[in-house]
């Protein structure tokens, strides 16, 4: 009988352990100076979370990039290049002529997060999901009241005005809804980098995942504080992904509308792009693969977001401001001849800053020949107030805009 019991005793202590989690790691960078690190991260010896990635980062001009990504699909093989540079360089807003509750003339701010917006006012806590202002658990509703801190951070958590780096597992899709998220240790959780960002009336919280599987999700959450109930961001994600890198890149971009199309083959896809700007068609939530003709066997498929809104409201009631037709922003996508550390901008009083004319010569004759940057352009209609309530808004369950990205065929 001792010797059943003492049997039960050590097998109740092994469930114990195996369902207890294991410890994840979760680091803060704090914000000044400009926030810099690296994945591997160093201070993570006990090598929780995924192994397979390595990275930069960085918060300088372009929101919370990510450059010279590798990943390798089995552990102890090299990893192979995905992308040289990420990055967000342009948030631009746009108010347009006379919106219900707000009178006045169209106009728009070329919005930037640089590390100088880092919200330092505002600490996040660096936890599963980044606690903001937004989320206190003391309040009654999400935005009663309007502002505040916030305050003390739930147990095992860091105050962080920086950036937040941690491991967790997302355990209900989709990802980056805010909801599921639970910090892991395992050796295939998630790495998250979070950052919080303040510009003027606005807040952002940016972050990347990367999956032991070989996905990456950016995305950006937005909210304001600004009384006027309408309004329109577009978000510039830009992606230099490159395969090769032995040689000189020699990229292929396609097209799969509405999405769905296999990962490898041609069925579905469409023919190589050119150096273009242009649309989903009819807001068909279609895929792109990049792959590169000197590298065989593996791809980048990009696929749009299911939360992503119509482009062509970013241009509504302009005429004021850009005369009939004036606006040319609402596009979903381009590719561009890559010249680091981005393509060529253009001031516009719509908020544009990539028109569709430096897409016109052919991708040849471009520096760097076939080296391409993709630009994804997400796009946030605020008309609903209650989607951007003062300081609510990024929060658990809020809307994350940005694409899924994954790597496909031999890694």
């Amino acid at each position: 009988m001792l010797t059943c019991r003492l049997l039960l005793s050590a097998l109740a202590l092994i469930l114990l352990i195996v369902k207890t989690p294991a410890v994840a790691f979760r680091a803060c960078t704090p914000a000044v100076p400009a926030p810099s690190g690296h994945w591997p991260d160093p201070r993570n010896t006990a090598l929780f979370g995924t192994q397979k990635w390595q990275f930069d980062w960085q918060v300088a001009q372009e929101g919370l990039e990510i450059s010279n990504v590798r990943y390798a699909a089995q552990l102890g093989q090299p990893k192979k290049l995905v992308l040289l540079r990420a990055s967000l360089p342009f948030l631009p807003v746009h108010y347009p002529d006379s919106p219900p509750g707000c009178p006045g003339t169209a106009h728009g701010y070329s919005d930037q997060l640089t590390s100088g917006n880092l919200d330092t006012a505002h600490p996040f806590c660096c936890y599963h999901v980044p606690t903001t202002v937004c989320n206190l658990p003391d309040r009654a509703q999400a935005c009663n009241p309007p502002s505040g801190t916030v305050g003390s951070c739930p147990a095992n958590a860091i105050s962080c005005t920086g950036v937040c780096v941690g491991t967790q597992v997302d355990t209900t899709p989709p990802l980056e809804d805010g909801k599921g998220e639970v910090v892991s240790g395992s050796s295939s959780a998630d790495i998250v980098l979070s950052a919080t960002f303040k510009l003027g009336g606005y807040q952002f919280v940016q972050r990347w995942r990367f999956q032991d599987n070989g996905s990456i999700r950016p995305s950006l959450r937005a909210g304001g504080v600004h009384n006027c109930q309408w309004h329109n961001h577009q978000i510039y994600w830009r992606f230099h992904f490159q395969l090769n890198d032995v040689g000189n890149p020699s990229a292929v971009i396609q097209q799969c509308n509405p999405g769905g199309c296999p990962d490898t083959g041609g069925q579905g896809w469409s023919a190589n792009l050119p150096c273009m700007c242009g649309n989903r068609p009819g807001a068909a939530t279609s895929w792109w693969r990049i792959s590169d003709n000197a590298v065989a066997g593996r791809a980048v498929v990009i696929e749009t977001n299911a939360s992503e809104e119509d482009p062509s409201v970013f241009c509504e009631n302009t005429t004021s401001e850009c005369g009939q037709g004036g606006c040319v922003n609402g596009r979903d996508f381009c590719m561009l001849g890559a010249m680091e550390p981005h393509e060529t901008f253009i001031t516009s009083g719509c908020n544009d800053h990539l028109q569709d004319q430096i897409a016109q010569p052919a991708c040849a004759s471009l520096p760097n020949g076939t080296d391409l940057a993709f630009w994804y352009f997400a796009h946030i209609n605020h008309h609903d107030p209650c989607t951007f309530l003062p300081m609510c808004d990024p929060a658990i369950g809020t809307v994350a805009f940005g694409p899924s990205i994954r790597l496909v065929g031999t890694w």
